[in-house]
């Protein structure tokens, strides 16, 4: 390694094998008043660094605190706008209509205004949305609701929805009639879904929380920080503010489609909705085994086993059925994973025989209740046509609703 000298002091091409030798001078030369420098070296002069002009400096220290804090002023303005105008539902806030339109709130609301108290409950993911409770109460004689509602890993919202139909109806003890996905084990975050609407929140851990006091909604914000100080969420912010009148239209018009039994509309199967919708499932469901669905998430199995202890415990004794999947989808995700997920979900259910009391039925493979293939609005969405097919199939394995 060369010393600090050595790296000031360093040869260049032209310092090497060219120059005279020491002391071979000319004849007749006159000696230097200063000793030659040694062969091979040229001395090269670090300059020292130019003075800071002291004016200059503070100048530019506040020009930086006046950055900073106007950076601060407007992602404060952005944090309260979004915190008022809540254009997603998570702060709680309700001062204005959402951009988006949540089915909790929808079946929460349905739940707070039944006239009687229900006695059969469906539970699951929008795959049980059209499953009908007056097809259901036509089979087993009892006033049904359907609290299904819309996401992928569901065991928190049946969690949620079991406790919130049990605290609004405390004499109740209905049945339930729970379908289950392959894929309500898959890894998730419960914020952004039933943690948006309070009346549900208060029951999912780690969610927000009823209470509308300033702590409650500090909270909120906290929690959902990345979304409040966002420029893209300011953006839907004012789009309430300017179109609230056509943004509360278009929430009242999705309301509409749900019948106060809490069931989606029957709406009849065309092929240009299947065109649209059936290329959206497979991209999803294919990113999902691809990316993020590797094993049984223990989070959801941890709601799963609540539920039905909780159910036990009020007496009922669940029905569990695995839902279908279209044949067109399972070659897709067949080789994906989908196999080795529904297995494991086999087994993982059998594995609580004795510890619950809860029947399984397993319809993933549509041939044996003698579904229509056409009848999907994507890949694992039925219509009415099959999901009344499912019922009369699941019933008769069954002999009726467990007791």
């Amino acid at each position: 390694m060369n010393s600090p000298d050595e790296e000031l002091f360093a040869r260049t091409p032209e310092d090497v094998g060219e120059g005279p030798l020491a002391g071979a001078e000319e004849p007749g030369a006159q000696p230097s008043p200063e000793p030659a420098p040694k062969a091979g070296l040229k001395r090269r002069v670090i300059p020292d660094p130019p003075e800071i002009d002291q004016a200059k400096g503070r100048q530019t220290l506040a020009f930086l605190l006046v950055l900073a804090l106007a950076a601060f002023v407007v992602m404060a303005a952005v944090g309260t706008l979004n915190t008022l105008a809540d254009p997603y539902g998570m702060v709680g806030t309700k001062l204005l209509p959402t951009v988006t339109t949540s089915d909790r709130t929808i079946k929460a609301d349905f739940i707070e205004k039944l006239k009687q108290q229900p006695q059969l409950v469906v539970l699951g993911s929008s795959r049980s949305m059209r499953y009908e409770p007056r097809y259901l109460q036509k089979k087993t004689g009892l006033r049904t609701f359907n609290a299904g509602v819309n996401g992928i890993g569901g065991t928190a919202d049946a969690w949620a929805m079991t406790n919130f139909i049990h605290d609004t109806w405390p004499d109740a003890d209905p049945a339930y009639f729970w379908l289950l996905d392959v894929e309500s084990f898959v890894p998730f975050k419960v914020q952004g879904r039933t943690a948006n609407e309070p009346r549900l929140a208060r029951y999912v851990e780690g969610s927000g929380t009823i209470q509308h006091t300033p702590a409650a909604i500090a909270r909120s914000v906290w929690d959902n920080r990345s979304s409040v100080f966002s420029w893209v969420t300011a953006k839907d912010s004012l789009r309430v503010l300017l179109n609230r009148d056509k943004v509360k239209s278009t929430y009242e018009k999705y309301r509409s489609t749900f019948l106060p039994d809490g069931v989606l509309g029957e709406r009849r199967w065309t092929q240009k909705e299947w065109d649209r919708r059936f290329p959206k499932s497979v991209k999803r469901y294919s990113d999902l085994y691809r990316n993020a669905y590797k094993k049984l998430d223990p989070e959801t199995q941890g709601y799963f086993e609540r539920t039905l202890k909780l159910m036990n415990d009020r007496g009922a004794t669940p029905l569990i059925v695995l839902t279908p999947i279209n044949p067109k989808l399972l070659k897709v995700v067949g080789p994906l994973g989908w196999p080795e997920r529904h297995q494991q979900v086999l087994d993982y259910v059998a594995s609580l025989e004795g510890k619950y009391d809860f029947v399984f039925v397993d319809i993933t493979d549509i041939t044996k209740f003698g579904a229509d293939p056409v009848q999907f609005y994507d890949g694992v969405h039925m219509t009415t046509i099959n999901t009344r097919r499912a019922i009369d199939y699941v019933l008769q394995q069954t002999g009726g609703l467990p007791k």
